[in-house]
């Protein structure tokens, strides 16, 4: 992780929050904004050096920038753009948590699957198949609901837990076990065998 935090420009000893998202309404990421104004005040003595990084592009960006230079949050939340698909696993790499601040209308959310693959746990909003995804991990990778307030409190409570967290074996395990493509295949076959087998019955 130092040697990829390096490499992209990052402090090695930084609390690194990412998010990987078109910057969209539906998002949520002003609420993630928002709630990063409750948490960089709040962590400051004992977090040095927390930051947020947001990869992506969409129409939001001026309204996002606006929103972390009148919040003060310069220093504290970074919008990265539109990073290459071949350099994601670096920043996956980089952190130590990954933020899902979805509002509404989430699919399977494969960014949540990928940052688990990397090893890093992820800190998501009850919307879409997140909650089917998380609450089997852990149910205190969900938050209560999607307002920024509750988006704050679970970075927060993340902060103080995860010292005891098993690690990033933990995470990527999750996915080996459920969401490779193998596994995948085999459950999209088992589905249609037996589709076609109770049309027969039927």
């Amino acid at each position: 992780r130092a040697a990829v935090r390096r490499a992209l420009g990052l402090d090695a000893r930084a609390t690194v929050l990412l998010t990987v998202r078109n910057l969209a309404p539906r998002m949520g990421l002003e609420n993630l904004v928002e709630a990063m104004a409750t948490v960089a005040p709040a962590r400051a003595a004992r977090d040095a050096g927390l930051v947020l990084l947001v990869c992506g592009e969409g129409r939001l960006r001026q309204s996002l920038e606006e929103m972390i230079r009148e919040r003060g949050l310069a220093a504290s939340v970074r919008l990265l753009g539109r990073v290459p698909h071949d350099d994601l696993p670096r920043y996956y790499q980089s952190a130590d948590l990954f933020v899902l601040p979805t509002e509404a209308m989430e699919g399977f959310g494969i960014v949540t699957v990928e940052a688990l693959a990397s090893g890093v746990p992820v800190l998501g909003t009850p919307a879409g198949a997140t909650p089917e995804i998380l609450a089997p991990i852990d149910p205190r990778l969900l938050t209560r609901d999607t307002s920024p307030a509750a988006i704050a409190d679970g970075i927060l409570s993340w902060l103080d837990w995860r010292a005891t967290d098993p690690g990033p074996s933990r995470y990527r395990g999750e996915v080996e076990r459920k969401y490779t493509w193998d596994r995948v295949t085999d459950d999209v076959e088992r589905f249609y065998e037996e589709t076609v087998r109770a049309f027969a019955r039927a």
